[in-house]
């Protein structure tokens, strides 16, 4: 699954920002929040859950890090 950072989506409760922004909020949110943290977008997939934000920002950090 291959996303644009810089896609402009929707952090439920949370308004619209860019993608990289609601991973990082949705990262950030108190574990009961987060268990209903939801990011609406316009492509495929058009809803992604908490595991998937999960799983996105740290295949992001993963990135970053790396020192090849």
């Amino acid at each position: 699954m291959a996303l644009d950072p810089e896609e402009f989506v929707t952090l439920t409760d949370h308004g619209t920002m860019k993608l990289r922004s609601a991973i990082l909020r949705a990262m950030t949110l108190l574990p009961k929040e987060r268990r209903r943290a939801t990011i609406l977008r316009q492509g495929e997939p058009a809803i992604l859950n908490f595991e998937e934000i999960k799983d996105l920002a740290a295949r992001w950090a993963e990135r970053l890090v790396s020192t090849d």
